[in-house]
């Protein structure tokens, strides 16, 4: 397994704090705000899941690569 990303919006009752500015990720009913979430993976053993704002994701140049949408 390799590292992925996907996009989605934030969920009700969010709890995560953003992996590169460390804010949390608030949902928002009227802003419809997006976060990044990142299953992380080193030599094909999961370590981790890390949270983005969508902003910040794209200000860290996509460390997981570019990430997919959520169907």
């Amino acid at each position: 397994m390799t590292s992925r990303a996907v996009i989605r919006q934030v969920e009700p009752g969010n709890t995560a704090n953003c992996a590169h500015c460390g804010a949390p990720i608030k949902f928002a009913a009227r802003a419809q705000h997006r976060q990044v979430i990142a299953n992380v993976y080193h030599d094909g053993t999961w370590l981790r899941v890390e949270h983005f704002h969508a902003d910040c994701y794209q200000s860290a140049d996509e460390p997981y690569g570019p990430p997919a949408e959520r169907v």
